[in-house]
């Protein structure tokens, strides 16, 4: 009788979800033959010691990108249902005492609980006529939200 030579698991880092095997940025061994099968079809690779710094380092980062999208997006729901009002002073002769400027946008969206910066709020000068305005604020990864502004004096 003849004995069969028992071959090593392999070290493979998965770099996507495999079923019966695990999870993306996982590290699982597995036998040679099925090692070969799963790199042609590009779902794992060698867990050596630097490709697992790299590649989980991109996985890491991935992941932080898709998180950080999932609150802009919820931050772009939470601009667009507001409608800020702002009271203009005008003088007797119809000039304009405090119009509204990035400054005052940032300060009432400040009160709502949403902090933005200057450079994203898309407004050239400032508005200083009554009525409703559209702005639109730029939150990154071409998301931009519309944010209603209503002026009144």
């Amino acid at each position: 009788m003849k004995k069969r030579k028992k071959e090593k698991k392999l070290p493979v880092l998965l770099l996507e979800d495999i079923p019966n095997l695990g999870q993306r940025g996982e590290v699982v061994k597995v036998r040679p033959g099925y090692f070969r099968y799963l790199v042609s079809l590009g779902k794992v690779t060698l867990a050596t010691k630097e490709r697992l710094e790299g590649e989980l380092k991109s996985m890491l980062l991935s992941s932080k990108i898709e998180e950080r999208k999932v609150k802009v997006e919820s931050l772009k729901e939470e601009i667009e249902k507001l409608v800020l009002e702002f009271k203009i002073k005008k003088g007797e002769k119809g000039q304009i005492f405090n119009p509204v400027t990035k400054e005052k946008i940032i300060k009432a969206l400040e009160e709502k609980g949403i902090e933005i910066s200057r450079s994203q709020i898309e407004l050239k000068g400032k508005i200083e006529k009554e009525g409703e305005y559209e702005i639109i604020i730029n939150l990154g990864y071409d998301i931009k939200a519309r944010l209603k502004i209503k002026v009144t004096s």
